[in-house]
């Protein structure tokens, strides 16, 4: 027999089981949405090409191209 304790524990972890599955649902959904964004998809696929060609800046660089400070 469960006692309350072990009951309340087994409620616990079906909790946090659900809270980590919906947060597994909610990531799989996203990246459907941007696999089936082919705007999307294209400046990825743009954005890696740069990085492997060398066309990249530094993060300061950046900041101080677009008035971050």
């Amino acid at each position: 027999m469960n006692t309350m304790a072990e009951s309340e524990i087994q409620t616990q972890v079906f909790i946090e089981t659900l809270r980590r599955v919906d947060t597994e649902i909610e990531s799989a959904i996203e990246t459907l949405e941007i696999m089936s964004d082919t705007q999307t998809l294209k400046a990825i696929e743009e954005g890696l090409q740069d990085i492997k060609n060398g066309r990249v800046i530094k993060f300061e660089e950046f900041l101080k191209k677009h008035v971050y400070k």
